[in-house]
C-alpha cells in the first residue's frame, strides 16, 4: 500500500454518501473470474477487489477457482483472553464526534480486534464475516515477507541483507535487479523502473496483478524483464509490489521450500495460529505470490502483531531475532525517516514495515484497501483491521482511519 496523505481519491465523508456506499455493499454478487479483464483488476468495477464483490471475496478468497497454496496451523494454539466487557469510544476528526459504530460504516471494515497484550479488548465483524473468516490482507504480505526473510537470515541461508539479489538469484544478473541488495528490497529502494499506479491500466501495478490472474508471465520472468533506472540502488524510496515479489523468489531459491511451506515451517506454527492460512495465484502460476495474496483470520494477524510487539517471539517460542525487529521497523536512513512533508507522507518505512511519526515507537504493516495491522510497543497495543474500501488507497479513510488507532491505544493505555 502507498501511504500518502496526498488526495488520490476525492471521496467526501458525509454520512449521506457514507450511507449511500453501506447500501450499496448489500447487493454483493458473485465474480466468474474468467470474465475479469486481469489488467484491470484494481480498475474496473467487474473484479473481486471493487465493490460490492469485495464485501464478500475479501475473506472468500478461496472461492474464485485460484490455485490456494495452504499454511497449516500446528497442535499448539497461543491462547488470547476472550473480552470481559464491552468497548464504546468517541473519538473527534475534524472537530466532530465520532462513534466506534459510525467508523465502522465509514471505513467499510469487515473485521477489527483491539489487543492489550493478550487481552482482546474489542472484536467486531461484519458483511457475513465472522472470527474463523480469512481475511486477504493485499500489502499486509509483504511484512509476512520481511517476516519469513528475517527468519532465513537467521538461520543463514541468506548470509547478508548486504548481498546482491543476483548472487542467489543468478537469472536476475542481466535485469534492473543486478545491482540490487537484498536490503535494497526491504526497503523499497531498488532503483529500478516500476510504476505502482494503481490507476493506470498499463503500469507495473497491473501487469504484475494480470501475471497473477492468468499466470502469464511468471513471476520470475516478470521480474527478469525489470530494467534499471538512472536512481542507484539505495538511494531513494520508491513503494514497488515486484521488490517483495522478488523477495519471494529469493525465499523459495535459498530455501528450497514452497513460500507456504516455508511460512508454515518458521511463522505459523511458532505462534500459535488458531487457524490455517493460505496464499493465492492463478493455478497457471509456477510461481507463489508474495506480493498481497496472504490470507488469514483476524486473530491470527493479530498473533502476528504481538510476535514482532513481543521482540520477535510468542508463548517462548522464538520466530525472528530481537535486531531483526529492530531494524525491521527503524529507518536507518534519512529519505526512509518519517518527516512532515517527506516523501513518504510524513510516514517512514524499513524492512516492509511503515513507520507513522510519532514518539510510541509505532509500526504497522498496510494493505490497499484498508488493511492494517498497528503495533504499538510503548502501549502495548495490536489493532488489525480488514476494509473493503471503494478504491485502493483513500487520503480521506487513511487518515481516519489512523486517527481512530491512535485514540484507541491512548484510551486503552490508560
Amino acid at each position: 500500500m502507498i501511504r500518502t496523505w496526498k488526495s488520490r481519491v476525492l471521496l467526501a465523508a458525509t454520512g449521506d454518501l457514507m450511507l449511500c456506499f453501506v447500501l450499496f455493499a448489500q447487493s454483493e454478487g458473485k465474480i466468474e473470474i474468467n470474465k475479469m479483464n486481469p489488467a484491470g483488476l484494481l480498475v474496473e468495477k467487474y473484479s473481486y477487489m471493487s465493490q460490492p464483490y469485495s464485501f464478500y471475496y475479501f475473506h472468500h478468497m478461496d472461492e474464485l477457482g485460484l490455485r490456494t497454496d495452504w499454511i497449516w496451523r500446528g497442535d499448539r494454539v497461543y491462547p488470547l483472553i476472550e473480552p470481559t466487557k464491552g468497548f464504546t469510544l468517541q473519538y473527534n476528526l475534524h472537530g466532530r464526534e465520532y462513534s466506534m459504530k459510525d467508523y465502522f460504516e465509514r471505513n467499510f471494515v469487515t473485521g477489527f480486534l483491539v489487543l492489550h497484550d493478550d487481552q482482546i479488548i474489542a472484536e467486531k465483524y461484519f458483511h457475513g464475516a465472522d472470527r474463523n473468516s480469512r481475511f486477504v490482507s493485499q500489502s499486509v504480505s509483504k511484512s509476512i515477507v520481511s517476516i519469513l526473510t528475517g527468519a532465513a537470515v537467521g538461520e543463514g541461508t541468506i548470509k547478508s541483507v548486504n548481498d546482491r539479489v543476483a548472487t542467489y538469484l543468478p537469472y536476475l544478473s542481466q535485469s534492473g535487479y543486478r545491482d540490487v541488495t537484498v536490503k535494497n528490497l526491504l526497503q523499497m529502494s531498488s532503483g529500478v523502473n516500476y510504476s505502482e499506479d494503481y490507476k493506470d491500466p498499463k503500469s507495473g501495478a497491473a501487469l504484475i496483478g494480470a501475471a497473477l490472474l492468468t499466470g502469464k508471465p511468471t513471476f520470475k520472468s516478470f521480474a527478469q524483464s525489470i530494467q534499471p533506472t538512472d536512481i542507484r540502488p539505495g538511494t531513494k524510496f520508491e513503494y514497488q509490489s515486484v521488490n517483495t515479489q522478488v523477495l519471494g523468489l529469493l525465499l523459495e531459491s535459498v530455501t528450497g521450500k514452497r513460500l507456504n511451506e516455508y511460512a508454515q515451517e518458521k511463522l505459523w506454527k511458532k505462534i500459535g495460529a488458531q487457524s490455517d492460512a493460505f496464499f493465492y495465484e492463478s493455478k497457471n502460476q509456477p510461481d507463489t505470490c508474495a506480493f498481497a495474496c496472504f490470507n488469514a483470520t483476524v486473530r491470527d494477524y493479530a498473533r502476528v502483531g504481538l510476535m514482532m510487539l513481543g521482540g520477535g517471539a510468542l508463548g517462548g517460542r522464538r520466530v525472528i531475532a530481537t535486531q531483526w525487529v529492530h531494524d525491521a521497523t527503524t529507518p536507518d536512513a534519512p529519505y526512509l525517516a518519517p518527516k512532515p512533508g517527506g516523501p513518504l507522507g510524513g510516514w517512514g518505512y524499513a524492512y516492509q514495515w511503515w513507520i507513522p511519526p510519532g514518539n510510541d515507537g509505532v509500526f504497522e504493516a498496510e494493505g490497499i484497501y484498508g488493511q492494517c495491522i498497528y503495533v504499538n510497543p510503548a502501549k502495548h497495543i495490536v489493532i488489525v483491521q480488514t476494509s473493503a474500501w471503494p478504491e485502493p488507497v483513500s487520503s480521506v479513510l487513511a487518515e481516519e482511519q489512523e486517527t481512530v488507532l491512535e485514540t484507541i491505544a491512548d484510551e486503552v493505555a490508560h
